[in-house]
């Protein structure tokens, strides 16, 4: 019996990259789910044109977003997406070949992220492995108010699939850096840390030095020297701004 899968997304304004998205999706997929939380530009045109079902909630942040958006899959495994995610030629048919009949529950994707049109593989940024695929009626995810995880249950076997998934997440570097001085406010109130200096100027350090030397990202030359930047602020001020 073919399994069917249901593709997960939620968006807002997307439509400048979701269209992609949803093309290389829809070739995997028996159902195309998405949660919109007020788009105003031509997104839901773009998600109707595809054949997407298409759902209306209010922002609950990502972790309760994406769990609403589970909730509306009719199928068993779904593989949840995010709207400048797009499934590469290789992980569909990967995708396609695999035994879901097995005692596996989970498969993790490996992610190139891009800035702009510039591959982004040192600096540890890649694979940057994340459990995309899974049982609906076995995981889910945690509420997180950003960085929010696919959580299975503690014995549950996940594999790693070998081809990766592109990532469109920044047209820019400037782009980068405002959306992770938001994620760094959002990320102090998840976990509700005090006001902490010396962990907050020993994180930027530890950071910079990791991803910039021993993840080799001056590879990058200046690209990387500024990433390592952006990141090394992004650790800093999680531990400055307070709630």
């Amino acid at each position: 019996m073919e399994t069917k899968i249901s593709v997960s997304i939620i968006c807002l304004n997307e439509a400048d990259i979701i269209g992609e998205c949803l093309q290389q999706a829809s070739r995997v997929a028996d159902e195309i789910v998405i949660v919109d939380s007020g788009s105003t530009d031509k997104t839901l045109e773009i998600a109707q044109s595809h054949g997407a079902k298409i759902f209306h909630q209010d922002w609950l942040g990502y972790g309760k977003q994406k769990n609403f958006a589970l909730k509306q899959c009719s199928n068993e495994w779904v593989l949840s997406l995010d709207a400048d995610e797009v499934l590469t030629d290789d992980l569909i048919e990967e995708i396609k070949g695999l035994n879901y009949g097995s005692d596996v529950v989970g498969y993790r994707v490996a992610r190139k992220l891009f800035v702009g049109d510039r591959f982004i593989c040192w600096g540890g940024y890649y694979p940057d492995y994340q459990l995309r695929l899974f049982r609906n009626s076995l995981g889910g995810f945690n509420e997180l108010a950003v960085h929010e995880s696919v959580q299975l249950p503690a014995k549950a076997k996940v594999n790693d699939l070998k081809k990766p998934l592109d990532h469109f997440s920044y047209d820019s570097l400037e782009q980068m850096d405002a959306a992770f001085k938001k994620f760094a406010k959002l990320s102090t109130k998840k976990r509700n840390r005090f006001l902490n200096p010396l962990r907050a100027v020993f994180n930027f350090f530890y950071t910079f030095f990791y991803k910039y030397l021993f993840r080799l990202g001056f590879l990058h030359g200046l690209m990387g020297l500024r990433l390592a930047w952006i990141h090394s602020k992004y650790s800093f001020l999680k531990y400055i701004y307070r709630i």
